[in-house]
């Protein structure tokens, strides 16, 4: 186990591992999903785990370890998902920037690969995909670059 996986509770841990699998829900509109979701899941896990080498690669890395029962636990958890999306909001903000990035991007890889083979032949995402997408990016945006990137805090008049 490295330092990085050491520094979280368990129920914190369990909340990063559920991250992936609540952009799933996001695209998919529910909790439960079929084979095919699921092999959809497994192989944009193994592709994100792929081009990521930080802690993003550590979570997926657990994450399929425990593939057999991982959405049975994901369901019995019962947060909805903007509420299970903004518990990781609150994890990525604990992170030093360079490991928040990872893991962040990493997640969103995962959804990008779902929404691929959701979509057109396999390669490329529907537009409401992408609009889902788009919104999760949002709601894992910590405070602080929310903060920084908003127009009102500007002081160049309105």
């Amino acid at each position: 186990m490295s330092q990085w996986r050491e520094q979280w509770s368990e129920q914190e841990w369990v909340t990063l591992r559920f991250a992936p699998v609540w952009v799933l829900s996001a695209l998919a509109g529910r909790v439960r999903f079929d084979e095919d979701e699921r092999g959809a899941f497994w192989d944009a896990v193994t592709d994100a785990a792929l081009r990521s080498a930080g802690p993003g690669r550590e979570l997926l890395g657990t994450a399929a370890a425990e593939r057999r029962w991982l959405f049975d636990e994901f369901e019995l958890d019962g947060r909805p998902i903007v509420s299970g999306l903004l518990s990781v909001t609150r994890l990525l903000e604990r992170m030093a920037v360079e490991t928040r990035d990872d893991v962040r991007a990493t997640v969103l890889r995962v959804g990008e690969g779902v929404a691929r083979a959701r979509g057109h032949f396999g390669r490329r995402m529907t537009l409401e995909d992408e609009q889902t997408l788009l919104l999760v990016h949002q709601l894992l945006r910590t405070a602080p670059e929310t903060t920084s990137n908003n127009p009102l805090n500007s002081p160049a008049a309105i």
